[in-house]
């Protein structure tokens, strides 16, 4: 057996929507509107309070919600009757959600990214990944204001887990 050759720094990334960092966290509790899983971002509607997953933003109406975190306190619903203890990240409708509006998160992006990308959201399902600071957000999407990966970076076409941070 050969010596080891080299030291994992963190051995463990996390789940997504886990915190990934000891620091300061800005996190707010709300109500879905309808079904969506953590690690997505959420906008939230003035009028009624809840939110919802995607959305663009309108002054107003539609603000900034956040990301949605805390995978080990939601309840887990499974992925259908018969299998109630399947392990999955969705909340369902009415049920409530940590919203992080600051801090650093455990995020799935699913396109190829560096450290320093800026963070965009689909709007149409609020499904999070990333664009070079030189680029421009893609189609279908709007920015996340203040939010970078900050952590592994990962050039595989698939992408892949990292640590994004947001600073609202």
């Amino acid at each position: 057996m050969p010596f080891q050759s080299t030291v994992n720094v963190d051995l463990n990334l996390g789940v997504v929507g886990d915190f990934a960092l000891d620091e300061p966290h800005r996190v707010t509790p709300a109500t879905l509107a309808a079904a969506g899983s953590l690690g997505m971002f959420f906008t939230v509607a003035n009028n009624t309070g809840l939110a919802s997953p995607g959305v663009a933003l309108a002054a107003g109406s539609i603000v900034f919600g956040g990301v949605g975190v805390l995978p080990k306190i939601e309840p887990l619903f499974g992925s259908s009757a018969t299998s109630p203890l399947t392990p999955n990240l969705t909340v369902a409708a009415n049920e409530q959600i940590a919203l992080l509006s600051m801090g650093n998160v455990v995020l799935n992006i699913p396109n190829a990214w560096e450290i320093g990308d800026f963070l965009q959201y689909a709007t149409a399902t609020g499904v999070i990944s990333t664009y070079s600071p030189g680029g421009a957000v893609s189609g279908g999407n709007v920015q996340i204001p203040n939010a970078v990966m900050i952590r592994f970076g990962n050039s595989a076409a698939g992408g892949g887990l990292g640590v994004a941070r947001l600073t609202n």
